[in-house]
């Protein structure tokens, strides 16, 4: 059953770019794990230091693997708290299996 997980993210006032430029690095790490079919990295319309960051994984125990396997990396640990500096609040996350798909995206 596919995974997806997400994270929104707001940025304190004029931190916008370095926002997204460490949600950027975040994402060319996952891109890197096996089991990652799909990421997408969005600003809010009418709110640009709003962000989605979503995910789509085959399964997840491959969601899983990739999170623990990044988590004891030193650059991702590092994002990570830097990412945690330029934000406005606590960033909502989300993990959630798919029940249903309308339509099978073509691979």
């Amino acid at each position: 059953m596919k995974a997806i997980t997400f994270g929104i993210l707001e940025s304190k006032d004029g931190s916008e770019e370095a926002l997204i430029k460490l949600i950027h690095e975040h994402m060319d790490a996952v891109k890197q794990q096996p089991g990652l079919k799909e990421g997408y990295v969005a600003r809010a319309k009418g709110s640009p230091n709003k962000f989605l960051v979503a995910s789509v994984w085959e399964n997840e125990e491959a969601q899983q693997a990739a999170m623990v396997k990044l988590s004891g990396e030193p650059g991702a640990a590092r994002n990570f708290l830097e990412m945690m500096q330029v934000l406005k609040g606590q960033p909502d996350f989300g993990n959630y299996l798919v029940e249903s798909i309308s339509k099978t995206p073509s691979e």
